[in-house]
């Protein structure tokens, strides 16, 4: 933590000797959603069009559009870009925003010179960081995700229309509707991917970019059910990158097995050991031939809200017990590798959550790592310390409890407070198992982590502090309750008997 704080006051101080309204992130960080040709760099900032016609000489529009090159340009000036709203407002209350974690991050310290040049250039660059959505193809219909992100849910809307809800005018509206998604430029182009202007661009740029990639994500839809992951995967084998974090948001249960064997298979594939060269890892020495894995460390994010027949309910189309079958051969097939569950944290995660603790604690005991020394690559006749290929005492089992605020009926804070003590028994059980100083210096990792705890007690906290009240909480719960018994009609489930804890309080709805 005092490496991080120090690798963010030094980031301050860089930023701020530029202007202060410089931001790395805006340079070196880009998510791109390649199924309808949008953009933005961090999270924070709304997405934009991408101007297919500027790809044709310049595949890199991709990332250095217009817009952003404006918003450059403008922090160059001293000037507050609109897009970055999110930051401003914590600053002007004496915060800590994101513009500085993030330009503290090694990826941005590390895109640091080139950022500089290209500012008295044409502002383009490459960036280090790079999310990207091939496709909306998935095989779930997760309850508060969309059909411009779901096939399965797109095709659920065409089969039986929108979902109705009441808005705060008591007005009935549509949620999920695929006429309004398309008005808004959110639902994919309806082109093959041979004919998606936004994809030939990316692989036209792909050489050029992944020179000096550092971290690469793909998400989806599934990002198993795209043939654009496996060429991802096949390249980096080909053209090891030791810099690399790979990561792949994935449900883990892809709708056929053969999808899964040859994502396991490729995965182990990036692990052996392979001789290859790179100008940048020795410049200029004439040595650059090692040996090592194909990139510095391949992470998995599983998306998982609950457990057993739960998490099958709010994700539907999840099969718990094959994703823990496919989590385990992960684990055990692969070694440079982490998986982090993502429990989006809405009101049907709470009566399961100290389950869910169990399960990580579970894996945690089967599969964290001890320490395993320092790998020493060989460079010709002499041996070197990699600087990015240390391998130090790690966990391979980690998560996160993101707060769902959208849609609002799915929202924790619509539960009463008597419901509070699901998420306090899993606070205490998490204190029951809390890591230790001795724990940390002994390499333990079976337990957890202090900011782990802090995280759900600041759920909590946040619930408790927003707790709706009045016509608005009266009115989510009708939408909660309208929400689920469409969902059960179109679905033929029965969200009653899969959460039979809650069914007291929802009949009150």
């Amino acid at each position: 933590m005092s490496e991080y704080s120090d690798n963010t006051e030094i980031a301050r101080k860089q930023l701020n000797n530029i202007s202060d309204t410089m931001c790395y992130a805006k340079w070196s960080q880009v998510s791109l959603h390649l199924t309808n040709g949008k953009t933005h760099s961090c999270y924070h900032p709304p997405v934009h069009d991408i101007d297919f016609e500027e790809l044709v000489e310049n595949p890199s529009a991709l990332h250095n559009t217009h817009q952003k090159k404006l918003e450059r340009k403008q922090m160059l000036e001293g000037k507050r870009p609109s897009g970055c709203e999110y930051c401003w407002k914590i600053e002007d209350v004496g915060g800590t925003s994101d513009r500085i974690y993030r330009s503290g991050e090694y990826w941005a310290q590390n895109s640091r010179k080139d950022i500089i040049a290209s500012t008295s250039k044409n502002l383009e660059i490459n960036p280090r960081y790079v999310e990207v959505n091939f496709n909306q193809a998935c095989n779930f219909k997760c309850i508060y995700c969309s059909p411009h992100l779901s096939t399965s849910w797109e095709d659920e809307i065409k089969e039986h229309g929108a979902l109705t809800i009441t808005d705060q005018a008591g007005n009935q509206s549509q949620h999920n509707d695929i006429e309004y998604l398309k008005k808004t430029g959110m639902m994919p182009m309806k082109v093959a991917q041979k004919d998606n202007p936004y994809l030939d661009a990316f692989w036209r740029w792909w050489p050029e970019l992944y020179k000096n990639l550092e971290v690469f994500r793909m998400t989806g839809g599934e990002p198993l059910m795209d043939s654009n992951t496996y060429k991802v995967l096949d390249y980096i084998y080909e053209n090891p990158n030791a810099w690399l974090e790979l990561s792949i948001t994935t449900n883990l249960c892809p709708p056929k097995t053969e999808l899964w064997e040859k994502f396991i298979n490729k995965m182990c594939k990036l692990e052996q050991m392979q001789i290859w060269e790179s100008e940048r890892f020795n410049p200029g020495s004439g040595n650059n031939w090692y040996v090592n894995m194909a990139t510095k460390n391949n992470a998995l994010f599983v998306s998982v809200d609950s457990v057993g027949a739960q998490a099958e309910y709010i994700r539907s189309g999840l099969d718990y017990v094959q994703m823990q079958k496919n989590v385990d051969e992960f684990l055990l097939k692969t070694h440079n590798s982490t998986i982090t569950f993502i429990n989006t944290f809405n009101i049907l995660s709470v009566t399961k959550i100290t389950e869910f603790m169990k399960y990580i604690l579970k894996l945690r005991s089967r599969n964290d790592k001890q320490a395993q020394g320092i790998r020493k690559i060989p460079i010709y006749d002499q041996w070197h310390e990699h600087p990015d290929q240390i391998i130090y005492p790690r966990q391979r089992v980690w998560f996160d409890i993101p707060l769902l605020r959208y849609p609002d009926w799915l929202c924790s804070n619509i539960l009463p407070e008597t419901m509070d003590h699901y998420i306090t028994d899993a606070i205490d059980f998490m204190n029951e198992h809390r890591l230790t100083q001795q724990d940390h210096d002994d390499q333990n990792f079976v337990g957890f982590h202090d900011f782990e705890i802090d995280k759900l007690e600041r759920n909590l906290a946040w619930i408790r502090e927003n707790r709706s009240e009045g016509t608005e909480l009266i009115l989510r719960k009708q939408n909660f309750r309208s929400y689920m018994e469409q969902l059960d009609t179109r679905r033929n489930s029965n969200f009653i008997e899969i959460f039979p804890e809650l069914s007291e309080l929802v009949n009150e709805w």
